[in-house]
C-alpha cells in the first residue's frame, strides 16, 4: 500500500482519537486555570499568539489535518502557529459532536439504504422510511410477519401444507402482536397441535381485548371439533357469569360439554352464583339438574309448566327436552305457543326432530318440501344435515341430494362446509354412493385434503379402530349444528389422559 494512503489513514484514525483525546486535555487546562501546562503548544515558544508552535499536530502525516479538530491552528509565514495565546486555548467540543454524529448519520443511512435494497430484492413491500426513523421499526417487523404470511398462504393453495406451516411459524415469530397471523396459526394447529393453538388462542384474548368475545366464539369451535369438553365447561361457565352478550351460546355449550362429562358443577355453579346476569337460566338450569339427576317426573312438571317469560333459548331447550322424554306431541303445541319468539331455524329444527320422534314422516316430508322449494342455501343445507345426522332418512337425503344435483352450487368457502355436513350425513345413512359423490367433488376442486375425506370415509364405513369423530373434527370447517349432532352420534370413547410430565 503506497505511503500517502497509510498517512491519510493514519491521520483519520488519529482524527478520530484527537476529537477526544485533545478536547478532554484542554477542558482539563481551562479547568485547573494555569495549575497545569497547556496540552498542545510547545512549552519552548513564547506562548504568544502567531508565535508559538503546536506539539499536538507534530506526529500527524499532514499536520494541517489537525485543524480539524482545532481550528485555532493557522498557517503563518513561519509555519503552522497556534493563533491565540496560551491563556485562551480552548476545546472544540461542538466540532467533535458534528464530526462524531455525522459519522454515525453517514454509516446509519448506508446501512439503512443496504438492508432497504436487500428487503426489496427479497420482496418486502417497505419504504426507505420505516428503516431510517425508529418510530416506524415496529412497520418493519409487521411486514416481515405479512411477507411470510403471504408465502404461507401460496404454499396451502398450492397444498404444500409443510412449507406453510413453516412460513405461518416464522410470520408468527416476526410478529406475535398480529391478529390476523396468530389467529391463522392457531386454526391450522388445532388439529396437529392442539396444546399449541390453546396457548396462542389464549394470547390473542389477553393482547386483543377489543377482539376477546369474537376470539373466543372461534376458540370454542375449535375446542368443540376437538371434544374438548372440560375446557368448554371452564370457558362457558366463566362467560355465562360474566354476563357474556352471547350468553345462550355459551349456555347451550355448556349443557352440551356437561352431559358430555358428567359433570353437574358447572351448572350448580351458576345456579348459586349470585351474579344478576344468570338469573334468567335458573329455571333452565332447575330443569336440566332434575333431568341429570334423575327426576323424570319432576323434569316433566317443570318442563310442562308455561315458560313465556324465559330467554327464546330456554324456550328452545324446554321445546327440544319435551321432544327427547318423549312429549312430541306437546312440544309441538309449546312450539305454536311461542310463535315468533323462535327464529324460523329453530322452529324448523325443533318441528322437524319432533315430527321424526312421533313417526309422523309425512308431516316431516312436507316441511322438508317446504324448506328445498326454495334455491339452495347454506343454512337451510346444514339444518337438514344435522337433522339427518340425528334422525337418518333415505328420502329426506334423497331430496336433498336431487335439490343439489339439480342447481350445483358452485365449491366455494361458505358452500364447503354445506357439501361436508351432506357427506356426514350420507354416512350416517350409511349411503356410499352419495358420500364418495361428495369427496370426489370436493376432491376435484382442489379443496380440502384426499386423505383427510378418505379418513373420514374409512371412520363411516367402520374401517377404522378410531370411534371418536371429534379426532377428525377439526379438519372438517363445518356448523356449529353439525358438529353437536355428529359429537352427539359418535361421543365414543375419551382418549387417554396425557401422561404427567
Amino acid at each position: 500500500m503506497p505511503a500517502f494512503v497509510t498517512g491519510r489513514l493514519a491521520d483519520l484514525f488519529r482524527l478520530a482519537w484527537g476529537l477526544l483525546y485533545w478536547n478532554a486535555r484542554k477542558s482539563w487546562f481551562r479547568l485547573r486555570r494555569g495549575g497545569v501546562p497547556c496540552p498542545c503548544q510547545a512549552p519552548s515558544d513564547s506562548g504568544r499568539a502567531f508565535e508559538t508552535a503546536c506539539d499536538a499536530c507534530v506526529s500527524w502525516h499532514q499536520p494541517a489535518n489537525f485543524r480539524r479538530v482545532c481550528p485555532l491552528l493557522v498557517a503563518t509565514p513561519a509555519g503552522l502557529r497556534c493563533s491565540v495565546d496560551t491563556a485562551n486555548v480552548r476545546p472544540f467540543w461542538g466540532r467533535a459532536a458534528l464530526a462524531y454524529g455525522g459519522s454515525f448519520g453517514a454509516v446509519y443511512l448506508a446501512g439503512a439504504l443496504a438492508i432497504f435494497v436487500f428487503l426489496r430484492s427479497v420482496g418486502y413491500p417497505i419504504s426507505i422510511v420505516h428503516l431510517v426513523w425508529p418510530g416506524s421499526w415496529q412497520r418493519v417487523t409487521e411486514v416481515r410477519g405479512w411477507f411470510f404470511m403471504e408465502r404461507a398462504n401460496r404454499a396451502f393453495l398450492q397444498g404444500r401444507h409443510a412449507e406453510g406451516m413453516l412460513y405461518l411459524t416464522n410470520a408468527h415469530q416476526f410478529d406475535p402482536d398480529s391478529y390476523r397471523i396468530g389467529f391463522a396459526l392457531a386454526q391450522r394447529l388445532q388439529f396437529g397441535q392442539p396444546a399449541r393453538a390453546d396457548e396462542i388462542y389464549r394470547q390473542l384474548i389477553e393482547r386483543h381485548p377489543a377482539q376477546a368475545a369474537a376470539t373466543k366464539q372461534l376458540w370454542f369451535r375449535s375446542l368443540l371439533a376437538r371434544g374438548e369438553f372440560e375446557t368448554i365447561e371452564t370457558l362457558a361457565t366463566a362467560e355465562i357469569l360474566a354476563g357474556a352478550s352471547e350468553a345462550p351460546v355459551w349456555m347451550r355449550a355448556l349443557l352440551f360439554a356437561a352431559r358430555q362429562t358428567g359433570h353437574i358443577e358447572p351448572l350448580q355453579r351458576i345456579l348459586d352464583s349470585p351474579a344478576p346476569a344468570v338469573r334468567n337460566w335458573d329455571r333452565l338450569l332447575e330443569t336440566e339438574l332434575l333431568v341429570r339427576t334423575d327426576h323424570r317426573p319432576a323434569a316433566l312438571a317443570r318442563l310442562s309448566e308455561s315458560w313465556d317469560r324465559e330467554p327464546a333459548f330456554s324456550q328452545f331447550y324446554q321445546i327440544a327436552e319435551l321432544t327427547e322424554l318423549g312429549r312430541g306431541l306437546e312440544a309441538v303445541d309449546l312450539l305454536g305457543r311461542y310463535g315468533a319468539q323462535l327464529d324460523d331455524a329453530a322452529r324448523a329444527t325443533l318441528l322437524l326432530d319432533a315430527y321424526a320422534t312421533l313417526g309422523a314422516d309425512s308431516a316431516r316430508d312436507r316441511l322438508v318440501a317446504t324448506l328445498l322449494a326454495r334455491p339452495f342455501n347454506v343454512p337451510t343445507a346444514r339444518l337438514l344435515a344435522a337433522h339427518l345426522i340425528r334422525h337418518p332418512s333415505p328420502v329426506v337425503l334423497h331430496a336433498l341430494f336431487r335439490q343439489i344435483d339439480h342447481e350445483r352450487p358452485p365449491l366455494s368457502d361458505s358452500t364447503l362446509e354445506a357439501y361436508l355436513a351432506l357427506g356426514c350425513a350420507a354416512g350416517v345413512a350409511r349411503d356410499w354412493p352419495k358420500l364418495e359423490t361428495v369427496s370426489r367433488f370436493i376432491s376435484g376442486h382442489g379443496e380440502g385434503s384426499a386423505f383427510t375425506l378418505h379418513l373420514v370415509e374409512a371412520f363411516f364405513r367402520g374401517n377404522t379402530r378410531q370411534t371418536r369423530i371429534a379426532a377428525l373434527l377439526p379438519a372438517l370447517p363445518m356448523a356449529l349444528e353439525v358438529y353437536y349432532a355428529l359429537l352427539e352420534r359418535y361421543p365414543g370413547e375419551p382418549p387417554p389422559p396425557a401422561p404427567e410430565s
